[in-house]
């Protein structure tokens, strides 16, 4: 009886951290799959933004041809095509999961594409949570439930939201994890998983995986000095696995190659539409992450001076790393709700007593639950912005379609657009949502703000379909990317507006709701139709 009751108390933890973990699991995917009445509707799969479809194109193109890398877009900036950044570790992953769905539905790309991030959330919170309890971190559980229903993770891990933020943030989580241990003298398991997790992440995105590491390797000679480091280093055997990164790097370079690109002089103009690109001010930070991330750094800072804590000022240098790359670019807001997320065990412990940290930590999230209010009930503007979206997207997709069947040809349409036409038709797009399209871009933004339709364009740009839409918001967006306005009446408005005098060369062949399609008909030398 005696030892029942010990295995029992053996076994109790174990039960309350497993239902803890599922708690916070529901609770994750709640968050993350908040928009699924945005994905699954009409009878067909959405997914979030333009760079979402391009991704699936790409991994579309993968199960047609087998598992390569694709270092060409031949479908946006046609017929000349784009160089991208875009890497094979997350094509692969989706090509991955579609075959495991393949049995259960025939639409197990799209279904894929949807899920997938969802799924690597649900990875990175798993991973976390064991390896807090194994290291028996404190306020484990506030840095699980931060994660758990920060908005900026759940952009990130989004139904139908198939970018590499998702796979990055798993990885950097378990290079940071791993990180921690290094400089806690675990293991030497741990160094091998430093190596591999940072050269993936370097894979997937060179960008902000280079600047992280930058800044852990800074910390480490701040905070451990140069002569502790290089002991540390040849006792526990520093050569296999930095082999392991470099190793993977080379494979890297091998499978994806090196590809960089100089930025169009319109970029600054066309980078005013991208929200990721913009700064969100210091209300937008706390709606992530919560109002203790303004004191956050004094009190990793208190306990790093005072205490000696070494790790605290690994975490301070990531931290205001993280938060200043924020200000500037909405982009880093993911990496930092994680970095102050997995900083909590040593934020928190400051406050000595428990209750006051939890009391503290639960009224901070305020701005957290006001942001989720403001998705889960917006107010009337910014509903009627999200209906219209999900008009615009269905409207699309009706359009799009009506080129499947007919014969190929490039399509100038409004760039934001463009990838969503390429998945839905099969068509190739002057235009494209990276600014490696910036001159389709360009070109077609000239093309919407002209009065008579540029020939050459058509011809030289090989263009066999013209899609008109809304024309206030085209050609604001195209004066905004050209800098400079427009002059008598666009074809934007003419091809939208008036349906009986269609430009010459020009012949409608679908038309709904909120798009006109057009097809380019070749003329004779006397000016007629062929």
């Amino acid at each position: 009886m005696l030892g029942k009751i010990r295995s029992l108390k053996k076994i109790s933890p174990i039960l309350r951290e497993g239902a803890w973990i599922v708690i916070l699991l529901v609770v994750a995917f709640g968050a993350f799959t908040w928009n699924r009445d945005s994905v699954f509707f009409d009878d067909a799969i959405y997914f979030l933004d333009g760079d979402c479809f391009s991704r699936m194109t790409r991994v579309r193109m993968m199960e047609e041809g087998g598992l390569r890398s694709i270092r060409h877009h031949e479908w946006e900036n046609f017929p000349e095509g784009t160089t991208p950044h875009t890497t094979i570790p997350l094509d692969a992953s989706i090509a991955g999961l579609s075959q495991i769905l393949r049995p259960f539905s025939e639409r197990h790309l799209a279904l894929a594409g949807a899920w997938i991030s969802p799924l690597l959330g649900a990875d990175l919170l798993v991973f976390l949570a064991a390896w807090a309890a194994a290291g028996a971190l404190p306020y484990r559980r506030a840095m699980l439930l931060l994660l758990a229903v920060s908005p900026i993770m759940a952009h990130g891990f989004q139904l139908g939201r198939p970018d590499h933020q998702s796979l990055l943030m798993l990885l950097l989580a378990v290079a940071l994890a791993a990180e921690v241990e290094i400089w806690r003298s675990k293991a030497n398991a741990w160094r091998y998983v430093s190596a591999a997790s940072w050269a993936l992440a370097l894979w997937v995105s060179l960008f902000e995986p280079l600047i992280l590491l930058g800044v852990v390797l800074l910390a480490r000679v701040l905070c451990r000095g140069l002569r502790s480091q290089a002991q540390a280093n040849n006792t526990r055997g520093w050569a296999t696995p930095v082999g392991l990164f470099l190793g993977i790097l080379a494979l890297t370079l091998w499978i994806d190659g090196w590809r960089a690109a100089g930025f169009h002089p319109a970029f600054a103009r066309w980078a005013l539409n991208i929200g990721e690109l913009r700064s969100p001010g210091w209300g937008g930070i706390f709606s992530w992450c919560g109002w203790l991330l303004a004191i956050a750094p004094v009190l990793l800072a208190w306990r790093w001076i005072r205490g000696r804590e070494k790790l605290c000022g690994l975490w301070l240098a990531l931290l205001i790393a993280a938060a200043g790359l924020s200000l500037y670019h909405a982009r880093w807001g993911y990496f930092l709700a994680l970095v102050f997320a997995m900083s909590l065990p040593w934020i928190l412990p400051s406050m000595r007593k428990p209750w006051l940290a939890w009391l503290v930590f639960l009224i901070s999230l305020w701005p957290v639950a006001a942001e989720w209010e403001r998705r889960l009930y917006p107010e009337d503007a910014a509903f009627r912005a999200h209906v219209e979206n999900i008009t615009d997207a269905v409207a699309l997709r009706e359009a799009a379609l009506s080129l499947r069947d007919r014969p190929a040809g490039g399509v100038v349409a409004p760039w934001w657009f463009c990838p969503a036409i390429v998945w839905w038709s099969g068509q190739p797009c002057v235009g494209g949502t990276s600014h490696q399209s910036l001159p389709g871009i360009v070109e077609s933004s000239e093309f919407y703000l002209n009065t008579e339709p540029d020939e050459d364009f058509l011809q030289n740009r090989q263009i066999r379909y013209v899609f008109a839409y809304e024309p206030e918001r085209l050609i604001s967006n195209s004066q905004q990317i050209l800098g400079r306005t427009a002059s008598g009446t666009t074809i934007a408005e003419g091809l939208y507006k008036n349906s009986r005098d269609t430009p010459k060369g020009l012949r409608k062949i679908f038309a709904n709701r909120f798009f006109r399609v057009y097809e380019t008909v070749p003329q004779s030398p006397d000016g007629y139709e062929q």
